[in-house]
Order: structure tokens, then C-alpha cells, then sequence
């Protein structure tokens, strides 16, 4: 990733969040593109996926923490709930093909981080005025948000991932690393590729 001088983290997300909407072909609220650019920027700049408490998102399975919240209440529930949500996007997001080498289906995150954002919804009714129309749009359309921050890491890659892009193409039949490296101006020869 690179940032250009005088460019706000802030910024460089923004732009990366707005194009990979164009590529991808979906929109989502103003709000929520928002909170998608400072998920990003959160991120970066902090070890986000490590609990305040010390926990790791993965330390334990996403689905006992999520049960575990709602033993929680209040603020602890609404900070539990956040982390889980958070955490499932980004990671899912970012790190989709090594989780597909896992024993856990995608499926599995995109449910919790989906079930998490629906918690939150319902939390933040009664607390912040739109804060719960963001978490709402985030739970019931949780895989596209996905696919938007893997757009961004994906328009970060540099040309020596083109291997990297092509397996995804190939091997898991991603469309959106076919698009990538039709940006870059390669054309796979086998565009029926990919084992799903």
C-alpha cells in the first residue's frame, strides 16, 4: 500500500472504498461507505483485530463469542458485538483465500459478522440515530461489504501478485481476481477456470 505525501490515511481510503464500488459494481449508503473507509483506517492503524481485553478475534470460535455477547449487556455487549462485526468483515475481506485453505466454511464468518451487525442494529436503534441504519445495511449485506474491502486490497497489490491473483482465478474461480487481472491487462487463456 502505498500512500502518497500530504495523502490522509483517511483519504487513500475514501478514494479505494469509492472505486472498488465502481469495479464491483455496487453501491452502498453514504453513511455506510464512511464506516467501511474508518473500519480501514481503524485497522491500520491499530492492532483492531486483538480484543481490548488482550483476546484475539480468533482465539476462540466466533460463534461462542457471539453467544457470550449476549450474556453482556449494555456497553460491554454493544463493544463485544462491534469487535465480532468488525473483525469477521475485515478479516473476511482481507484474507478470504486463507480462509478458504481452513476447515471453516466462508460462509460460517460472513454469518457471524452478518448476525454480529444485526445485534448492533437493534443496539443502536434506541441509541444513535443512524447508526443503526449503517449496522442494519452492513448485516444484510455483509458479503458485498466484504467484497468491496477486497477490492481495496486488491487494487493495493503491485504486479509481482499477478501469480497470486491468477491461482485465485483459476483455482477458486474468483470473478473479481479475473477483473483485476483484466485491469492489469492480462488476459487468462481459460476463462471458464476455477473448481466451483
Amino acid at each position: 500500500m502505498t500512500i502518497l505525501a500530504g495523502e490522509t490515511l483517511f483519504g487513500f481510503f475514501y478514494d479505494r472504498v469509492t472505486a472498488a464500488q465502481a469495479a464491483v459494481g455496487t453501491t452502498v449508503d453514504e453513511h455506510t461507505e464512511f464506516y467501511l473507509v474508518n473500519l480501514l483506517v481503524g485497522f491500520q492503524r491499530t492492532p483492531e483485530l486483538v480484543a481490548p481485553q488482550g483476546d484475539r478475534v480468533d482465539d476462540r470460535p466466533l460463534a461462542i463469542r457471539l453467544l457470550e455477547s449476549r450474556a453482556d449487556v449494555g456497553q460491554d455487549r454493544y463493544r463485544q458485538l462491534k469487535h465480532i462485526a468488525d473483525s469477521t468483515l475485515y478479516v473476511l475481506g482481507y484474507f478470504a483465500e486463507s480462509l478458504r485453505r481452513s476447515t471453516v466454511d466462508l460462509k460460517y464468518y460472513a454469518g457471524v459478522g452478518e448476525t454480529a451487525y444485526a445485534g448492533l442494529a437493534h443496539l443502536s436503534d434506541a441509541r444513535a440515530e443512524g447508526a443503526g441504519q449503517v449496522f442494519n445495511e452492513l448485516s444484510q449485506r455483509f458479503t458485498d461489504c466484504a467484497e468491496l474491502i477486497s477490492e481495496v486490497r486488491d487494487d493495493a497489490r503491485t504486479d509481482s501478485d499477478l501469480l497470486q491473483l491468477y491461482e485465485q482465478w483459476m483455482v477458486f474461480g474468483e470473478v473479481r481476481a479475473l477483473r483485476r487481472l483484466r485491469a492489469l491487462g492480462v488476459l487468462p487463456l481459460a476463462e471458464g477456470g476455477g473448481s466451483h
